[in-house]
């Protein structure tokens, strides 16, 4: 059982306030007024964000499909240690990135509708509202707001990973002992080592743990909820699924990590999960978002600089 519940609406609330921007970007293009659901979406990641320059990463939205995830503007939010970063975001879009949303609200769109998420991720109503300044100033959060908002998502985490360890870990190494003896003989590499868990989890199917795991009233129907790997929900219980294994092997192998690891692995689960829609994500990280990336979704690209990126992501708005 993975306990999931809603994540709060904290992050989009919290950009600064101006006015949009306007004007002529790179090689004479303008900022698109149509889209495509066939351009290719690319997500980036806090580790990258921080790690590109940042002229290079507003060059870069003006003639690229690049995404700005609720899941960025959260880790921006309560990074305590560098306050620009949620106004950097806000200049992002400014610049022609995109607002998408997390697995919450992809969860709760699938439970009413009865069918997977579409392709297409941007929400264009609220990166319309960051353009235009209609949202709450960063700096008009207060510390116990910040606090509760990271207490949240850090209890999310907690349940998901570490308590469902705590109590099946237990039960595990008494009733099959050889399953705990044979996790500590896996492989150290962490990607090969995912990809191990998810055969045993993609023959199994997601559709009866996440009928089980699903808030009350969050799926209508539970017979036609979460049917295949199509569905969002489905990819969000199998990568959480592999998560909460891989904390088993930790716990049986040096142990547990503790609740703000947990909070910060179930953030980069979030990046990795938007790549069952978009096309590629950039991440400098190589503990966790790169393997699980790699693992989880085979035919998807993963990137650490801009100059990776190949000329087919490139979009012509005219």
């Amino acid at each position: 059982h993975l306990n999931v519940r809603k994540s709060g609406n904290g992050p989009i609330q919290a950009l600064h306030k101006s006015g949009r921007q306007s004007g002529t970007y790179a090689k004479g293009r303008r900022r698109r007024t149509q889209m495509s659901v066939n351009e290719k979406q690319i997500v980036i990641d806090k580790d990258a964000f921080q790690g590109i320059g940042f002229n290079d990463l507003r060059k870069f939205a003006r003639n690229h499909q690049l995404l700005v995830c609720d899941t960025l503007l959260y880790e921006c939010l309560t990074d305590t240690g560098n306050r620009r970063l949620l106004d950097r975001c806000r200049k992002l879009i400014e610049s022609g990135a995109y607002y998408c949303s997390c697995s919450a609200e992809f969860l709760q769109w699938e439970g009413r509708n009865l069918t997977p998420y579409p392709r297409f991720l941007p929400d264009l109503q609220k990166t319309e509202r960051i353009r235009k300044g209609s949202v709450r100033p960063e700096g008009s959060f207060t510390p116990q707001e910040l606090e509760k908002i990271l207490g949240l998502r850090t209890r999310i985490a907690k349940d998901i990973l570490i308590r469902t360890v705590e109590r099946v870990g237990p039960r595990i190494s008494s009733e099959r002992p050889d399953i705990a003896t044979n996790v500590k003989t896996l492989t150290r590499d962490t990607c090969d080592r995912m990809a191990q868990w998810l055969e045993g989890l993609d023959v199994v199917g997601m559709h009866d743990l996440a009928v089980r795991s699903m808030p009350d009233g969050w799926a209508y129907d539970d017979a036609s909820f979460c049917r295949s790997r199509e569905w969002i929900s489905w990819q969000y219980f199998r990568l959480a699924s592999v998560l909460a294994n891989e904390y088993y092997y930790l716990a049986q192998t040096g142990g547990i990590p503790g609740g703000r690891r947990a909070e910060h692995d179930h953030q980069d689960m979030e990046y990795v999960l938007l790549l069952s829609r978009a096309d590629a994500l950039i991440t400098r990280d190589k503990k966790l978002s790169e393997p699980l990336a790699i693992a989880a979704f085979p035919n998807k690209d993963v990137f650490s600089n801009l100059d990776e990126v190949p000329e087919e992501y490139v979009c012509n708005w005219s």
